[in-house]
């Protein structure tokens, strides 16, 4: 692998390397009219020009970034971007007032995807898999994880894990498959007999994934179904995580710490003690804006998660239903707006702190010895992520030292 030296790089601004919580979060490093020496995938020296000369071997590909900015890359810790068919008829029933319910009896809500899931081949799901991590790599998305749970059978949840660990091999975003099989219960199963299912397709599936998740929710599963279902996970190597307190407080955050869960993800109906919990643990809280403005409910709290000194992370949550989304320059306005986030926090949570939710440690920050993921923006400050809204600042995708994508306009 060649080596790359980036050098008129107008202005770098990373999170620091390492944990940081509460206020911490706003002290970015960053340095004007700086350089960045890559070799082997890896950073080896980022500063002023002649300090990184310093450290530069060989002869190195040049890249003029033309004092463009130099941000991370993003680092999407929560998806669902492998599915069939579309659900824009949908968000147009119910732009024009049909209620859930309703669009549920005509054959709508998640139950539509899980039928245009089944039907698809697996190269099907592939080329829109393929399409959609193209679009979100032009976004800047230089790692996402990607969850099962719109096959609600062994045969599809098989076939989408399948389909996520080929996309591994086949573009250059970094990906984490998660088994979903929980993710709500198919027509024509009680929900006992699909529990029992689930539980038999761990043992089955847990090469092709490392984490197991599960929607802990009022009319989905309990508090007791989802412990089962991630100590069956946990005993087969996948890793738990948690979809959990998107519309009721069941007890899910209290049960998920209890197991040493990665992240517990949505929050959007948050007790002040789960809060507390949360803050005195090393889970990370992952919030996604997409959801509460897709589907017009709560924002997570993210400014009491913040002050108290949890591990916060943002993410799209991009799926057919709720948060149809592949923008983590929109999502990062989102949380400033919404959540109450400082522009640099919004960074960290999209890029650091998104890379702990997925035990990545040598991502999301443009420092030595981190791989080389990083964003050149078209924009004289980093600030412009956040303010200049529904606009795609990305100009040039950078992927373990390689340039992947450059904008031609």
């Amino acid at each position: 692998m060649s080596s790359l030296l980036i050098q008129n790089i107008s202005q770098i601004v990373t999170p620091k390397p390492g944990v940081y919580r509460g206020s911490e979060l706003r002290e970015l490093n960053m340095y004007e009219n700086a350089a960045i020496y890559i070799s082997g995938g890896v950073i080896k020296a980022v500063g002023p020009l002649s300090d990184v000369l310093e450290k530069v071997e060989g002869h190195p590909v040049i890249l003029d970034a033309e004092e463009k900015t130099a941000v991370p890359g993003f680092i999407d810790s929560h998806s669902h971007l492998v599915f069939g068919g579309s659900r824009a008829d949908e968000f147009a029933m119910r732009s024009s007032g049909m209620s859930y319910e309703e669009i549920a009896e005509q054959g709508g809500g998640i139950v539509s995807t899980v039928e245009a899931t089944r039907k698809a081949s697996k190269e099907e799901l592939k080329n829109l898999g393929r399409i959609r991590l193209q679009k979100a790599m032009k976004q800047g998305i230089t790692t996402m994880e990607i969850k099962s749970g719109y096959g609600l059978d062994l045969e599809t949840e098989r076939k989408m894990l399948e389909v996520i660990n080929e996309l591994k091999e086949e573009q250059p975003i970094e990906l984490t498959a998660t088994f979903l099989g929980a993710h709500a219960v198919p027509k024509n199963s009680t929900k006992e007999e699909y529990l029992e299912e689930v539980l038999a397709m761990i043992p089955e599936i847990a090469e092709l994934a490392e984490y197991c998740d599960v929607f802990c929710e009022k009319g989905y599963f309990t508090v007791e179904e989802t412990r089962k279902v991630l100590e069956k996970g946990i005993e087969h190597g996948l890793k738990p995580k948690l979809h959990t307190n998107q519309f009721n407080d069941i007890g899910g955050v209290e049960m998920a710490i209890e197991l040493g869960a990665v992240s517990v993800d949505h929050l959007e109906v948050l007790s002040d003690e789960d809060v507390h919990r949360l803050a005195e643990a090393d889970v990370v809280a992952t919030v996604l804006p997409g959801v509460s403005y897709f589907l017009n409910i709560p924002y997570s709290p993210a400014r009491k998660l913040l002050k108290a000194g949890a591990l916060v992370a943002l993410a799209t949550d991009f799926n057919p239903g709720s948060s149809m989304t592949i923008s983590m320059q929109l999502l990062m306005s989102m949380a400033c707006t919404k959540m109450g986030m400082s522009v640099e926090e919004a960074l960290c949570c999209a890029t650091q702190n998104g890379a702990k939710a997925l035990e990545k440690n040598k991502l999301g920050a443009i420092a030595s010895g981190f791989q080389a993921d990083i964003l050149l923006l078209d924009t004289e400050t980093y600030k412009d992520l956040a303010y200049f809204f529904g606009e795609n600042h990305v100009h040039t995708v950078i992927k373990k030292g390689v340039k992947v994508w450059e904008s031609r306009g």
